[in-house]
Order: C-alpha cells, then sequence, then structure tokens
C-alpha cells in the first residue's frame, strides 16, 4: 500500500480499502495496538540527527506504560518540553519477535524543513 503524507493531517491510501482516518488517530491506534500485544516503548532524544550516525539519549524508563497510550503521550510532551531543540523519537520493542521498530515524533522547529 502507498500513502502520502500531507504536512499534518491524513493519510491519503491508494488502496480503497484502507480507513481514511486522520494520522494521528491512526498512530494511537497503532500504538495501544504494541502496548496491548506487550511492547516495550523507549523514548529517546538528540540534539542532532546525522545520516550516518546519532548519538540517541534515553529518557526515563522503557516500559509497557500499563498499556495507556495517554502515558506514552505525556511522556513524549514531557521530553519535548524539557528538550524543545531535539528530535524525539519512539522505538516499539517486541521481545518475542527480536524486532524493533523506531520513528521521529518531534523535529525542532529549525530542522523540521530539513
Amino acid at each position: 500500500m502507498k500513502a502520502t503524507v500531507e504536512r499534518g493531517e491524513k493519510l491519503e491510501p491508494t488502496n480503497r480499502n484502507t480507513d481514511s482516518q486522520p494520522l494521528a488517530e491512526r498512530a494511537l491506534g497503532l500504538i495501544g495496538h504494541c502496548l496491548r500485544q506487550g511492547c516495550v516503548i523507549c523514548i529517546e532524544h538528540t540534539p542532532v540527527m546525522a545520516p550516518r550516525y546519532s548519538p540517541w539519549q534515553v529518557w526515563g524508563k522503557p516500559c509497557c506504560y500499563n498499556g495507556d497510550v495517554q502515558q506514552v503521550f505525556s511522556e513524549i510532551d514531557r521530553c519535548r518540553t524539557t528538550h524543545i531543540d531535539h528530535h524525539i523519537r519512539l522505538n516499539i520493542e517486541d521481545h518475542s519477535f527480536r524486532s524493533r521498530f523506531s520513528f521521529v515524533v518531534h523535529s525542532p522547529p529549525a530542522a523540521s524543513g530539513c
């Protein structure tokens, strides 16, 4: 499935069977699904993102947040408030499959146009 993400609001899939929910709602649902499956979420931040290496620092402790998506987002907001000029990413780890998925959830205002 191929999707286009416009600056901010909705995924517009080319597949007609896919839901057209706003991107934020879809992200909440996917993170909630990961939490219900027992995945561990780790919030990390870095001042600079380089093509080959970025020194990510862990924010808090990696945990399952008791399955509560709102706890994850409140921790992201706390990290963003403390490190407004840093990039912030989520690492979602599923130890049963030995897999990890990472994605950036915040970029500083000066870096967002890059």
